[in-house]
């Protein structure tokens, strides 16, 4: 299946497309869409060593010489000290304005590559093939690139739309159930507020996502993908209602950044956020028991944490006065007020300080 992402109305048309199935061929897609002579693969050791050969094998066959930049697994790896590596890399390679860099791995490879495709020579080609859940239906989609930053999570970035993205389901096949469960907390959202039917459909199908079912992973991808290839045709820069698809994110980085990136996965953080979010909803009377209680229900139902950690909030007020959405001394939040609908308030910070305070 494919699915546009319409940015026909930009100053400079970056659209492009997505596309989904499983054994995809790759080097074919690849070589339609202009790289002739080769291409720098971005990749983290487990899934160079689960794909490497695979993917190399993919291009050779297509005429396309791969250039492997193999990087550390994890969140470690979104930082200054890799992105000046690919740079070093790139440069001993001789890399032109013409080749492409591919991003072939999670998320955090897709943001680092897609960075360093951004900045290197003001800008190269970029193509995303996303290999686990949370790449395949939010980071891959949508042109945020970045690093983080010791002060906080994606500080350093820029939007960059890649020419593709190839999402080949066979990839999660390899996907241990932590990872699975880590991606499907990005699906969750996207139900909670923007599309009640894909949350009812994953209240019935459940068990069977857990299993990776073949149809129910493509049915979660592709929903997921046309509601976040929505949003960006919209709002391609985040201005106002992209920002939606920060729900349980003020509160999630704000976690992450408190557990230095380490301890807690992003999907496990979102959840926690997305939990208080509904709860800061209620609280505000945009939502009542019900929503609540079904959003933590599904939450809990798939693995996922939903209580807070056990730091101060004073600790989470700085963490999350840090969010690029803060305003002098407010945030803008993302609230539920039912499931599939969602609205933004301007929240201060002494108010959500006196709510983590009676959480707590």
């Amino acid at each position: 299946m494919k699915i546009k992402v319409d940015l026909s109305h930009s100053a400079k048309d970056a659209s492009y497309d997505i596309l989904i199935n499983s054994n995809i061929s790759i080097g074919t897609i690849l070589e339609s869409i202009g790289i002739k002579k080769r291409a720098c693969i971005v990749t983290c050791k487990t899934v160079n060593n689960l794909y490497g050969f695979l993917i190399s094998n993919l291009l050779n066959s297509a005429g396309i010489e791969p250039i492997f930049i193999v990087l550390p697994d994890g969140e470690i790896a979104k930082s200054i000290k890799y992105l000046s590596y690919i740079y070093d890399e790139l440069i001993k390679s001789r890399f032109e304005r013409s080749d492409y860099i591919i991003a072939f791995g999670g998320g955090v490879i897709g943001d680092l590559a897609g960075y360093a495709a951004a900045s290197y020579l003001r800008g190269v080609n970029f193509v995303q093939i996303p290999t686990t859940l949370l790449s395949d239906v939010d980071s891959s989609v949508g042109g945020k690139t970045g690093i983080d930053h010791p002060s906080g999570k994606n500080l350093i970035g820029a939007f960059y739309q890649p020419k593709i993205v190839i999402i080949d389901v066979d990839f999660l096949n390899s996907l241990d159930k932590i990872e699975l469960i880590n991606g499907f907390a990005e699906v969750i959202k996207y139900g909670a507020v923007l599309d009640k039917d894909l949350f009812l459909y994953i209240e019935k199908n459940l068990d069977k996502i857990m299993l990776k079912d073949k149809q129910s992973l493509m049915h979660i991808i592709e929903r997921s993908c046309s509601i976040k290839a929505d949003v960006v045709n919209k709002d391609e820069k985040e201005n106002g209602f992209r920002s939606v698809l920060n729900f349980g994110h003020s509160l999630g980085h704000a976690i992450e950044t408190l557990y230095n990136y380490g301890n807690i996965k992003h999907g496990e953080a979102i959840s926690i956020g997305m939990v208080f979010a509904s709860k800061l909803s209620k609280e505000l009377n945009l939502c009542g028991n019900e929503t609540v209680n079904m959003l933590e229900t599904l939450i809990k139902n798939s693995g996922l944490p939903t209580e807070i950690p056990k730091f101060t909030p004073e600790e989470y007020i700085n963490a999350m006065k840090l969010d690029k959405k803060v305003e002098d001394k407010s945030i803008k939040f993302v609230l539920i007020s039912s499931i599939g609908s969602f609205k933004f308030e301007k929240l201060d910070f002494a108010f959500i300080y006196k709510f983590l305070e009676n959480l707590l």
